[in-house]
């Protein structure tokens, strides 16, 4: 315990000085900032992280269908393109162009993706609200920690200044009469 008392500042010395002790002070409420107010933050951003992309988990849902496509053709080559039929999600017949395996035949069903009218769309995105949330938050801590290191960084360096200048002060006073250099 005494090491890190020792380290944040919190120790008695008679050679502390008021920026020792301000830096002290400094350390204390940054450390405690960091424990209340960083897991606090870090919730409150998952919280709504997973509830965004919940939301967008759903509207995938909503709008876009998984459906078997009738090949009429066979893909061509290099991109694989062949022309389908399919029913649209409310039932109407629908054509076009799809991507199927090359080896693919005429006949053949292949499973695609269409939106509520029917078009052909991309697969929805795997959406893991819990893993996003989760990143969110780490994220977050991350970002909470290093404000508060150069909060940190930024005082001490101001401490430093004031203290160099208190030392010069100081060695202009008592250097005459310590070394043989004298004025």
């Amino acid at each position: 315990m005494r090491p890190l008392l020792r380290r944040l500042g919190w120790h008695r010395s008679p050679l502390r000085r008021g920026s020792d002790r301000a830096e002290a002070w400094l350390n204390a409420v940054l450390l405690i900032v960091l424990v209340l107010a960083g897991p606090a933050l870090a919730t409150a951003t998952a919280r709504d992280a997973y509830r965004a992309e919940a939301r967008a988990a759903a509207w995938d849902r909503a709008h876009r269908f998984e459906v078997w496509a009738l090949l009429t053709s066979k893909p061509v080559p290099p991109e694989g393109a062949a022309q389908a039929r399919w029913k649209a999600p409310d039932g109407t017949a629908r054509g076009g162009a799809v991507a199927a395996p090359l080896n693919t035949v005429a006949g053949a069903r292949v499973a695609i993706w269409v939106d509520e009218r029917g078009a052909v769309t991309g697969a929805p995105p795997r959406h893991s609200p819990a893993a996003h949330a989760a990143g969110v938050a780490i994220v977050t801590l991350l970002l909470v920690g290093t404000a508060l290191a150069a909060v940190r960084q930024l005082c001490r360096r101001l401490l430093d200044r004031r203290r160099l200048r208190s030392w010069q002060a100081e060695w202009l006073e008592v250097g005459p009469r310590w070394s043989r250099y004298r004025r």
